[in-house]
């Protein structure tokens, strides 16, 4: 009898082991699928697409072939207007408007600010600082609000990135943790988890430091780990550039708008992946 309930404890451990194993290969490998996804619903691959495929029906399907030319035309101008950032940026920015002052937010355990991007070379000294170095500078302020006594840098490369920056801006070395490792925002959420619980934060109230167009996706994800998240929004990119935006400009194609219209189609598709 004993070897017997021996033998089913073995087993359940091997099944378990085995299991984790499939899970972790599943987990690894959706990273990439997220990113070969990307490549071709990208709002660039798409309009591509359509051009190419209206070039190789023109000769067999002509009024088909310009129906998919007028498509492509319709969907590149769409993405390069300010009327898309409109349509997809405010609905992500608004609900965070009304607490964009340090002032405003509660007293917390940790602040976690997740990686903007900032590129950092080892061939130069300091770190290329971009829109959302935004995120770094909030979480400075918020740190020296005194509103939590430990910074979280989330995402790779931000030993490099956001570290700098945050020393530079008067946050002692001694309060900042690093993430150095995650490379999307389910990463961000389970590796900074992990810190949480090394430093022996149960149930911690952590203040969540992101862009305000990344906030929703950032919480959706952070609502799965065992604390109390409360967004800390800032570079609210989208409000800004269309507070000062005559209306008639909102059909008006631009190339650095595609840009940000491309970021807030991803984030679109990556809330219904959660990823």
């Amino acid at each position: 009898m004993m070897h017997a309930l021996a033998a089913a404890a073995v087993q359940q451990q091997c099944f378990a082991c085995a299991a984790a194993r499939v899970f972790g290969i599943i987990e690894a490998s959706m990273y990439y699928i997220n990113k070969i996804v990307w490549f071709f619903i990208n709002p660039a691959s798409v309009a591509l697409m359509l051009m190419l495929a209206s070039l190789l029906m023109r000769s067999r399907f002509p009024r088909t072939a310009r129906a998919v030319g007028i498509a492509a035309f319709c969907w590149m101008w769409f993405f390069c207007s300010p009327l898309c950032m409109a349509a997809l940026g405010v609905p992500l920015e608004a609900p965070y408007r009304a607490n964009m002052s340090a002032e405003s937010l509660p007293q917390a355990d940790a602040i976690v600010v997740l990686g903007g991007g900032m590129y950092a070379s080892l061939s130069h000294p300091y770190p290329d600082m971009n829109d959302s170095a935004d995120r770094v500078w909030h979480a400075a302020r918020l740190w020296k609000a005194g509103k939590a006594p430990l910074v979280i840098a989330s995402g790779s490369g931000e030993k490099n990135g956001a570290v700098p920056l945050l020393l530079d801006l008067g946050v002692p070395a001694s309060t900042i943790f690093v993430d150095d490792d995650s490379r999307n925002t389910y990463e961000n959420t389970r590796l900074t988890a992990r810190l949480l619980k090394e430093r022996g934060l149960a149930h911690p109230r952590i203040l969540v430091v992101t862009s305000a167009w990344h906030m929703t996706r950032a919480l959706g994800n952070f609502s799965q780990i065992d604390a109390e998240v409360i967004p800390a929004a800032t570079d609210f990119r989208v409000t800004l550039a269309l507070e000062k935006m005559h209306l008639l400009n909102y059909i008006v194609p631009d190339a650095s708008t595609f840009d940000t219209n491309a970021r807030l189609f991803k984030e679109w598709i990556g809330r219904l992946a959660r990823k």
